[in-house]
């Protein structure tokens, strides 16, 4: 896909139905996000001013997500979608204010005129160790699909 002269756009994504659905029914827990959008459980986080144009993507806007009593668990920040030179893509973010890492593998796009959409999202080993290995690499999340508006 072509990233030159892009406007605007967003990421959609849901995150992981089962997690959320933890930490809005635990004690204390919840969700906070900044930056964002959201609808019938899927968050709209927008393209950055001018996008990348190296041909990666980047997001801003955050969600935190808290446990019982207000424990967090990890954030969900700075999100940057890069191809590697193999085709397939990475999506990478900050969680807790610290470097970006290589969280989520996200495979081959498909793409469509101003979209890619993303059906095999799963976690890194670097992206484990966010949630305190309570998920394990290769654990599958949910589908993340990418609006692209062009000038």
């Amino acid at each position: 896909m072509n990233t030159g002269a892009i406007m605007n756009g967003h990421l959609e994504w849901s995150i992981k139905l089962s997690l959320l659905l933890y930490v809005t029914s635990a004690p204390g827990g919840g969700i906070r996000a900044e930056g964002i959008t959201s609808e019938n459980g899927c968050f709209f986080f927008p393209l950055s001013e001018g996008g990348v144009g190296d041909g990666s993507y980047a997001f801003d806007g955050s969600i935190a997500l808290f446990a019982h009593h207000g424990a967090p668990i990890t954030t969900f920040a700075s999100l940057r979608l890069r191809r590697e030179a193999s085709g397939s893509w990475v999506l990478e973010m900050s969680p807790d204010d610290g470097p970006a890492v290589p969280a989520f593998s996200l495979g081959a796009a498909r793409e469509v005129e101003h979209e890619l959409e993303f059906t095999d999202v799963t976690l890194t080993q670097i992206g484990s160790e966010m949630f305190g290995g309570y998920y394990v690499p290769g654990e599958k999340f949910d589908p993340i699909r990418v609006l692209l508006h062009r000038g």
